[in-house]
């Protein structure tokens, strides 16, 4: 697996790079951002997120380890795959993002390419949860929500169910369990 590329940038597009690395040329998916940020002939490194699929195989770049754990999370969502991920990223800074998990502005994140209003609650319902795994300053409430979800998905249930579940719910993650799992034993 490739998690990272060093080399050379042959050709620099909005959307993606071409990396000289010892002759090889990698064609690597990429944030406007990033992209923004390098020129022809610079050397660059890059953290790497490979996807192969039944017939490709594709590399996501970043310039910064913490716009790839975000890009990470945020494929985990059911929907969002590589390119969707990297179109909230080209169209989000992270502090944007962290805003529109903060105050549940699902408008903003219909402001992404690919995203619509039903797609944007679900996200960002998930990414209220992952708030704390991408290092993004949040309460105490959501650490317990993330403790409670943790639990519960050891317990077998689907996420989707324990979202829906907890979504709600405050309080000690030992009081939002208790509470989800009544929801979720129906």
């Amino acid at each position: 697996m490739i998690v990272g590329l060093e080399g050379v940038v042959r050709s620099v597009f909005p959307n993606s790079l071409q990396v000289n690395v010892n002759g090889l040329i990698y064609e690597v998916f990429t944030s406007i951002f990033d992209s923004d940020e390098v020129e022809e002939n610079q050397k660059i490194y890059l953290y790497v997120h490979q996807i192969i699929r039944e017939n490709s195989i594709e590399l996501f770049g970043f310039l910064q380890k913490s716009r790839e754990d975000i890009f990470k999370e945020l494929i985990k969502i059911s929907g969002v795959g590589g390119k969707v991920a990297l179109a909230i990223l080209s169209t989000l800074s992270e502090s944007e993002l962290l805003r529109i998990i903060e105050t549940g502005d699902e408008k903003s994140l219909t402001k992404v390419p690919k995203i619509g209003l039903k797609s944007a609650k679900k996200i960002l319902t998930e990414l209220t949860f992952m708030k704390e795994k991408l290092n993004l300053s949040g309460s105490s409430e959501n650490s317990e929500k993330n403790l409670a979800l943790d639990a519960l998905l050891e317990l077998g249930f689907a996420r989707n169910n324990i979202l829906k579940a907890v979504e709600n719910l405050s309080g000690t993650h030992q009081q939002i369990i208790k509470d989800a799992l009544k929801t979720l034993s129906r």
